[in-house]
């Protein structure tokens, strides 16, 4: 952060101070004239010196800005000229107080930047006078001009660039260490202790690819670990808030390249959530409502960069626990569609025609190609091979029938190409005629739930069955308006190894993003940290648990739940207790189950149904399927009943997706040429979860030969040391 200048500096000075190159401005040479940097920061988030409101042409305010002038000295760290316009300063001695930022950003936008002012570069040292402003929360200078330059000098070239090693002390968040970094040029190495909590891909917040950083571990969905709208919850969001550093480059990278890292790749220069990026250089700036690090453009990393422990490494499919006799898997696979021209399938539900079906936004949410589905197909067969699962429950198929040409077929025939076993083909499970729309479609929505299963180990008993998940219906400003869930499917199995039968039921709730009857617009994310419709997946909770309590037998209930572990729809069916929750759970109003009301006003919930989340069960705070906005937490579930919960040997989530970069799926819309992979990683964006099952034994204790229970599963070491933290 420090620095002098030399005799040679001086000289140096002098004469570029004659050069005539900016506006007549001369440094004063009294330093009693300067304000320091650090002055100008101060000690808060915000400079005490900007003290007059600042709005803009619409009246919105953008900050404030000083009432005078100041005069200011310091060095080019770093030039910014896409995502920040200007350039940086850093005091060249600073104040020695580590609370204060010795750095700055002076805003200059200037087209012609390189040509009006190419002595500005790293190393240079200036003077110029400004005014201090606070623009949308980060701190700047706004120089003053005169005959439209800047009111400035060079005064000296080829200095030392102040770098500062980036640290969180001890009781600071980072949101506070940063803010007393604002403005300087930084370095992370392992003492920083800054963990990928975000994965590269597209930040529709900025519209670029970028990626984001934690200080200690990667971030947990507070509804992962806490009650919803708990305080515990709260706490934990308002610390993620001020727990995030997102990692950019100046100019925007293009499709499929990571400018700071060029090895990244698919294979071998992957990045993973947990990884810590040492020997990253940037600037520290509060921009676009988050602080972020603006790399330079000549500052790269190399693979010996990244540290990462082998458990946070990819891992192999974990092998089958000694002595189990059936495995089960749940797994969504990111709209794996067939119905494009290229592709030849069948037409979805909701689509209008073949132009409809290849129309970019229209009814097929999959690949838009042939090489995007070649691609897709590899992945998921893929990873399905490696899991070696009997019993398998997908999510997010598309819904275009059961025939030769649906996407079901297609995925059942490739994987069964695939086993050199005969033995461990596959079969999927078919609904009677009577239980599909027009005959041909498993429900409304575009995807389905399906299932596969080796007709060797297992044999359907009966027919397949439909739960009936509620639709709801309401009239909003005088516009009729209806919210559907896709129905569960179900089937039992007789089984090679046990007398006893085997139901599993394969779920996809509601998502989150979508709107419903209580969230109003949709447009408004609801305050007890749940996303949208959690009242509307309540209610389908209560209708699955009303009609798997009715089934007799072992019963395991898998799928995409579209909810964290703490939240209302997965409490409804596991352990909620109504007596003592200071929660109340309600269910949604105006909802239907086909053509019958089912309830017209929302209702609290009386009970909860008490399935067992296996996953939790067995590896606590390990259990973990996905990533949302830098956030772990899981969405992909086992649930057993009490007879069924008694066989499962272990359980593991396979994390080949939620911790790596969505940029390598099969999806071409933002990788450009970025080369694609066929292995099992990035397959889809859920994790599959996998449950080994001794059927003939009592196994109701973990095997303490694999680790508790958990597959022998090398999962992220880091979570158990975060959960022990938030405890």
């Amino acid at each position: 952060m420090k620095g002098t200048r030399t005799l040679l500096s001086l000289a140096v000075g002098l004469a570029l101070a004659s050069s005539g190159a900016h506006a007549a401005f001369v440094c004063p040479s009294d330093p009693a004239q300067l304000t320091p940097i650090p002055t100008i920061q101060g000690t808060g988030s915000a400079s005490a010196l900007a003290t007059q409101t600042v709005t803009d042409k619409n009246g919105n305010v953008t900050g404030k800005i000083s009432t005078g002038t100041f005069n200011v000295r310091g060095i080019v760290t770093t030039l910014g000229q896409s995502l920040t316009k200007g350039f940086y300063l850093t005091d060249p001695v600073g104040d020695g107080n580590p609370a204060t930022s010795d750095g700055i950003f002076v805003y200059l936008n200037d087209k012609e930047f390189a040509t009006n002012y190419a002595d500005i570069k790293p190393g240079a040292e200036l003077c110029l006078e400004a005014k201090v402003e606070e623009y949308y929360g980060g701190t700047q200078l706004k120089p003053t001009f005169e005959s439209s330059k800047a009111r400035l000098q060079v005064t000296a070239q080829g200095l030392a660039v102040p770098t500062s090693v980036l640290q969180v002390n001890e009781g600071e968040t980072l949101a506070q260490a940063l803010n007393r970094h604002e403005g300087m040029r930084v370095r992370l190495d392992s003492s920083s202790d800054l963990h990928l909590t975000r994965n590269y891909g597209f930040d529709y917040k900025v519209y670029r690819n970028n990626v984001e950083l934690a200080h200690k571990t990667p971030l947990i969905k507070p509804t992962q670990l806490h009650v919803a709208n708990s305080a515990d919850a709260v706490a934990l969001a308002t610390q993620n808030g001020s727990n995030r550093l997102v990692v950019e480059s100046d100019y925007k990278a293009p499709d499929g390249v990571l400018p700071w890292f060029p090895s990244w790749d698919a294979d071998q220069g992957y990045l993973r959530i947990g990884d810590q990026l040492t020997r990253l250089e940037g600037v520290i700036v509060y921009n676009k409502d988050a602080f972020r690090l603006v790399v330079p453009s000549d500052i790269t990393l190399t693979a010996g960069a990244l540290l990462r422990s082998p458990e946070e490494d990819r891992q192999d499919a974990p092998a089958r626990l000694a002595g189990s006799d059936l495995r089960i898997g749940s797994f969504n696979v990111l709209n794996y569609f067939t119905s494009h021209s290229s592709i030849g399938g069948a037409l979805n539900i909701l689509c209008k025609d073949q132009a409809d079906a290849d129309n970019a936004k229209g009814c097929n949410r999959g690949a838009k190609s042939q090489p995007e589905f070649e691609k897709q197909r590899t992945k998921i067969v893929n990873a399905i091979t490696a899991m070696d699962v009997d019993l398998l429950g997908l999510m997010e198929m598309e819904n275009n029938g059961f025939e030769d040409n649906s996407a079901l077929n297609n995925l059942v025939t490739r994987l069964n190409e695939q086993q050199k076993d005969a033995s461990k083909h596959y079969a999927y499970v078919r609904l009677p005629v009577t239980a599909l729309t027009d005959g041909k479609f498993f429900g409304g929505d575009a995807i389905m739930v399906a299932m596969i299963y080796r007709p060797a180990l297992l044999t359907p008993s009966g027919d397949a069955s439909v739960i009936k998940l509620p639709e709801q219906r309401y009239t909003t400003g005088g516009v009729a308006k209806t919210a559907g869930q896709r129905d569960s499917l179900v089937q039992t199995f007789t089984l090679a190894k046990s007398k006893e039968p085997l139901t599993l039921v394969v779920n996809h709730l509601k998502s989150k993003g979508s709107g419903c009857y209580e969230n109003g617009d949709g447009k408004t994310e609801p305050a007890d940290l749940q996303g949208k419709c959690t009242e509307f997946r309540v209610s389908a909770a209560k209708v699955l648990g009303e009609a798997v309590s009715k089934l007799p037998g072992q019963v395991l209930l898998v799928g995409d739940f579209n909810s964290y572990a703490k939240e209302d729809p997965i409490r409804v069916l596991t352990d909620y207790n109504p007596a003592t929750s200071e929660r109340k759970i309600v269910s949604a109003s105006h909802t239907f189950i086909g053509e019958q009301p089912y309830e017209q006003l929302g209702r609290e919930v009386t009970r909860s149904y008490g399935l067992i989340d296996l996953n939790v069960k067995f590896n606590k705070e390990k259990a973990i399927s996905y990533s949302y906005d830098g956030e772990l937490g899981t969405l992909d579930y086992a649930l057993a009943n009490p007879a069924l919960a008694s066989k499962v040997a272990g359980v593991a989530d396979w994390h080949i997706n939620s911790f790596e970069s969505s940029l390598f799926e099969y999806g071409s819309q933002y990788t450009g040429t970025l080369l694609k992979s066929d292995n099992p990683f990035s397959a889809s964006d859920h994790d599959p979860i996998i449950v080994d099952l001794r059927l003939e034994s009592d196994a109701t204790k973990p095997d303490t030969s694999s680790g508790g229970g958990a597959l022998g599963l090398g999962l992220l070491a880091l979570l158990p040391l975060a959960w022990r933290r938030r405890r």
